[in-house]
């Protein structure tokens, strides 16, 4: 297959499946529209901190920041400014990029376990702060205007619309020079900056995309809240839920946020069922997979695919 049109397929399959799910979303029930919204924010975020936990190899616990800021500042901007939907959306955005570019200019000077305690410790912070600060009415729960609530359906299709632009965006990313120069980081630091990749350079904008795109996420899971508390919002479990998928799907690839998503969303789904088991169950779930298959289950899918072509090579050979 040539590298153009396997370019075509990269940008095409996810535009067709973006506009399909767009055009019927109205067609769609409410608990149906609810689930698929859920999922698509989830996968939207998995992507964006892949982004720097996977192909930068930075790990980060410091995503739920930029979470609390795109859905404060769409409540916030949709309160004190009445703009429209759309403007708000993206106000958020920029905001949380800004923010993203803010904390990664420090956090970059550090590495490894320092650099995941480091954003940990912002995440922290930023909690401590928005709890206490009266502008955002503090601990009470923040409700959206009237002017920015809208229905289910309407929602998965901002949903979908995101998902689509994170994935167009990454898959742009990842194959410029920029990507290349990102994964020649995270596999020898060293040798990269021996022939003039610079590190701080390489991962502000990453880390500015991938700010973007999650308070871009955090926008529109405020519209599906309707109510926003610090609590939720703030919440450190975004950012190892966004961890915990890419882990399971495998990090640093370009699907396994989208495989791991739709097994971690669908498997606390049912596994809620079994109340003080859920969590259990998610447990012995992630382990096995770190234990048995540390490169996730793409890794596993393409390790299985290339035993099966070698096999066949050797027994055409034959």
């Amino acid at each position: 297959m040539s590298t153009r049109l396997k370019s075509l397929l990269s940008y095409g399959i996810p535009v067709v499946i973006a506009v399909v799910l767009y055009v019927t979303a109205q067609s769609v029930d409410r608990a149906m529209a609810n689930d698929f919204t859920g999922l698509f924010l989830l996968m939207t975020l998995a992507m964006a901190w892949n982004l720097v936990g996977g192909f930068g190899g930075q790990f980060s616990l410091g995503h739920s920041i930029f979470v609390g800021v795109g859905s404060y500042a769409t409540a916030v901007i949709l309160t004190t400014l009445g703009w429209p939907l759309i403007p708000t959306v993206l106000a958020a955005a920029v905001m949380s990029a800004l923010i993203g570019l803010l904390l990664a200019y420090p956090l970059l000077r550090l590495r490894g376990p320092y650099l995941a305690v480091g954003s940990l410790g912002m995440a922290v912070a930023s909690y401590g702060w928005m709890i206490n600060w009266n502008f955002t009415k503090a601990s009470q729960a923040y409700a959206i205007p009237v002017s920015g609530q809208i229905s289910l359906q309407e929602t998965y299709q901002y949903a979908t619309i995101l998902l689509l632009i994170a994935v167009v965006s990454i898959v742009a990313l990842v194959r410029s020079p920029l990507g290349l120069r990102l994964v020649a980081l995270r596999d020898n630091e060293a040798g990269a900056a021996s022939i003039g990749v610079k590190r701080v350079r390489t991962l502000l904008p990453v880390w500015a995309l991938s700010g973007l795109l999650t308070g871009a996420m955090g926008a529109v899971y405020a519209l599906q809240s309707g109510s926003l508390t610090v609590d939720a919002t703030f919440n450190i479990q975004f950012s190892l839920d966004a961890a915990i998928v890419c882990v399971i799907g495998g990090l640093g690839t370009l699907s396994g946020p989208v495989i791991g998503s739709i097994i971690i969303y669908y498997l606390r789904k049912y596994a809620a069922d079994f109340a003080n088991y859920a969590l259990l169950i998610e447990a012995v779930v992630l382990v096995i997979v770190v234990r048995f298959f540390p490169s996730g289950l793409v890794g596993l899918a393409t390790k299985g695919y290339r035993s099966i072509t070698s096999r066949r090579t050797d027994a055409s050979k034959k």
